[in-house]
């Protein structure tokens, strides 16, 4: 089950970057942040977890500072 996780999220990230619309790319990019963070967690890959946070909070920065745009 484990491996599957990593599969999905490997798959959205790769998806979201078929997406031309750049809001829309950053949100499918965060799911699979979201997903690999998930599957950092259950097999305590720290490295997983904080690369995956990082590019969440660099999206959700991203977000705020575009919120009018």
């Amino acid at each position: 089950m484990t491996e599957i996780l990593g599969w999905i999220a490997t798959a959205v990230v790769l998806l979201s970057f078929t997406i031309q619309d750049m809001r829309r790319l950053r949100l499918m990019n965060m799911l699979g942040c979201l997903l690999w963070i998930g599957y950092g967690f259950i097999l305590m890959i720290k490295p997983v977890i904080f690369v995956n946070m990082s590019i969440l909070i660099i999206h959700s920065y991203w977000f705020i500072k575009n919120k009018s745009a």
